[in-house]
């Protein structure tokens, strides 16, 4: 049954207004201006809110991970009453005019100097890091794909042409491009011959600390006094990393969204130690290779978008706890409403428009009546406790069998696709 207009306005402004109260906490405690948190959003995490709800997406994952990676993020995210009026945008604030975000224009960024990540080592060469390693060769770097099996680096390999050819049918790179491209990556399950000559180094391992911190270790005995030491992790900052080597300062999150080829946004994390030449030279560099980079100024668990996306799913997970809707009702809201105009403006930049104030005003008012749960929902605790996690057991909030998952994530590929041919 269709949800009533009355209600399905309600619900919609409960999501979007839990966005925003997170977006203004981020900017109030120092972490990401509102420019970078609009990138996030524009980049990656509203480009998929543009094609499905949190449920949905989050199904894909599997629960029992949502679980790990968004349970703490639940007791930090914020909870205030209001928007705080002390915050500036951009050096305005104007009440709830906010200043434009600042644009790439891709014919400043030529490097005053030789060209710092010539030659890029990642470190894991599964669904992120074959992606992050197809993308550095599209661009001209030299990369080499570490694994620990020869079957792995194989496989890898395999899943990298169909990403260059991904990138020929979103018009991002030629079709001649794509040999090439190939030729510029080598493999080996050697770690220490891996990133030897490395410039820039990105693990995008397993998410266990215990097994970063020994590959960073292995890394910084190898890798040469100037390179740079990333990680793609999710979920761990610099310092849990950074703490194994003698280089903390050219320690650094980079934490890319999946499909990391087709989305161009990236999280540069600075860590405690991390040099802010360090965190500059990156940044740089990724604007190079054509990605739209968000800074988090200090560590903080969740950096910019997970922290976004667990406030959208308390506020979701409550509405359903609440009977207003079902999940598969909210997941059709955010698509249909904010999720399309997240993508193309962002959080902040929407209410720039001249008939914004009153919209903005509404959702404001939402801010008291908020999920403020501290813990993770009953109603999620529940899907694992029964083993509904998702597509991986067939079931969750909705059921899936291999033929509707793969639809699924056909369709999420093909629209984040489309996006992607239209940032040529």
């Amino acid at each position: 049954m269709p949800l009533g207009r009355e209600v399905r306005d309600r619900i919609l402004n409960h999501l979007q207004a839990a966005v925003f109260r997170e977006s203004f906490a981020l900017i109030e405690d120092g972490i990401a201006t509102h420019a970078d948190i609009d990138r996030v959003v524009t980049s990656a995490i509203g480009r998929r809110w543009a094609v499905g709800g949190p449920f949905e997406i989050f199904e894909q994952i599997g629960w029992d991970l949502i679980q790990i990676i968004f349970g703490e993020l639940f007791k930090e995210i914020s909870v205030m009453p209001e928007s705080p009026k002390s915050v500036t945008l951009g050096g305005v604030y104007q009440g709830i005019k906010f200043v434009p975000n600042p644009t790439v224009d891709p014919t400043n960024l030529a490097p005053s100097g030789p060209m710092k990540f010539e030659r890029v080592t990642v470190v894991g060469a599964g669904l992120m890091g074959h992606g992050i390693a197809l993308e550095f060769a599209a661009h001209g770097r030299q990369v080499c794909l570490h694994d620990i099996s020869e079957e792995l680096l194989t496989a890898a390999m395999e899943r990298v042409r169909v990403g260059l050819e991904v990138l020929v049918s979103a018009g991002r790179i030629a079709n001649d491009d794509i040999e090439p491209s190939i030729q510029r990556i080598s493999t080996s399950t050697d770690l220490s011959e891996a990133v030897k000559d490395a410039d820039l180094v990105v693990e995008a391992a397993s998410e266990n600390p215990d097994l970063k911190k020994k590959i960073f270790a292995e890394i910084d005995k190898a890798a040469p006094e100037h390179a740079v030491l990333a990680s793609n992790s999710s979920t761990y900052v610099p310092s849990a990393y950074g703490s194994a080597t003698n280089r903390p300062s050219q320690v650094v999150g980079i934490h890319y969204y999946n499909p990391p080829h087709l989305l161009p946004g990236v999280e540069i994390t600075k860590g405690a130690d991390t040099s802010g030449e360090v965190v500059e030279l990156v940044k740089r560099e990724y604007e190079l290779i054509g990605k739209q980079p968000a800074v988090v100024h200090r560590e903080i668990q969740g950096f910019i978008g997970n922290r976004l996306q667990a406030a959208l799913l308390r506020e979701a997970m409550a509405i359903v706890e609440s009977g207003d809707a079902t999940a598969p009702q909210l997941d059709a809201i955010v698509p249909a409403g904010f999720g399309a105009e997240f993508a193309r403006v962002g959080v902040f930049k929407g209410v720039q428009r001249e008939h914004e104030e009153d919209d903005w005003s509404t959702v404001e008012e939402y801010f008291p009546d908020l999920a403020n749960n501290r813990e993770l929902p009953r109603l999620l605790l529940d899907k694992i406790e029964s083993g509904d996690l998702g597509v991986k057991m067939g079931r969750g909030f909705y059921d899936w069998t291999p033929e509707s998952a793969e639809l699924w994530r056909a369709n999420m590929a093909r629209r984040l696709q489309q996006m992607a041919s239209r940032d040529r």
